[in-house]
Formats: C-alpha cells, sequence, structure tokens
C-alpha cells in the first residue's frame, strides 16, 4: 500500500516558520508554535541556514509506550490517544528526529499526525509531501 509521507529538501528552508503556525493552529487552535509537531534549528553563525525536523514514521515511540497509548492509523501514521497517555515521556528520548513534545498546557504528548498542513503552506518547498511505494513482498 502506498503512503503519504513528508519529505524534507535540505537547503530549502528559509526560517520563516509559517509551518510551525499552521500546525499549532491545525491542531491546538491557537498560534503558539511550541505546540507543533515538528520543529526548524537554526544553524548559527551560519546566517540563513535552517533545518526542519519531522517524523519519520519508524514507530519507535509505540514500542516504548507503557501506556499503549500510541497506535498506527491504516494510512501509517502514529497517533497519541489523548484519553490513555499519561504525558509520562518515555517515548520522547525513543524518537531519533527528537520531535515528539512535552508542553505544559497539555496532559499528552505532541506526535505528527501527518495531516500534512505544514507541507500545505511551506512556500519554498522545504517541507512536501510525497507518496512512499508500496513494499514488494520478497
Amino acid at each position: 500500500m502506498e503512503r503519504k509521507r513528508i519529505k524534507i529538501t535540505q537547503g530549502k528552508c528559509s526560517g520563516c516558520r509559517l509551518c510551525l503556525q499552521i500546525c499549532a493552529i491545525a491542531h491546538y487552535h491557537e498560534t503558539n508554535p511550541k505546540k507543533a509537531a515538528l520543529r526548524i534549528e537554526a544553524h548559527f553563525p551560519q546566517p540563513g541556514i535552517f533545518k526542519p525536523k519531522v517524523c519519520v514514521q519508524c514507530g519507535k515511540c509505540m514500542e516504548v509506550c507503557p501506556e499503549g497509548a500510541i497506535s498506527r492509523r491504516d494510512d501509517g501514521a502514529y497517533i497519541v490517544d489523548f484519553e490513555k497517555c499519561t504525558n509520562c515521556g518515555t517515548c520522547i528520548p525513543a524518537c531519533k528526529p527528537g520531535v515528539i513534545f512535552q508542553h505544559r498546557d497539555l496532559d499528552h504528548v505532541i506526535i505528527c499526525d501527518n495531516c500534512f498542513r505544514c507541507t500545505d503552506l511551506c512556500n519554498t518547498g522545504a517541507i512536501t509531501m510525497f507518496i512512499q511505494p508500496a513494499k514488494e513482498s520478497a
């Protein structure tokens, strides 16, 4: 089965952070980039070098969650069950790209759910959607 994924093209990010804003607006109805499920790293002192970081949908978070609060949807995205999540943070160090977050206003962790709103709004092409081909059976 083909799956939609988020692709990062290094060197195209302008650091505008519109992706962070739309993520927070879409999920929490507020303009608070600290509630976004992705991050933009600024590489100073190199001016203009920004590196978006997004979930690669590896599933390590689900493997380590002691509450079984993280599951995989049919489209391959990992999602958090807010009712089950205790915000213990066990999944955070398991995330190699470092894109699982806690926020003091929330009782659950923040993980990208592949809504693709960031890809819709990115005007530089740094964050795009692509179709991952189905893996062939051996």
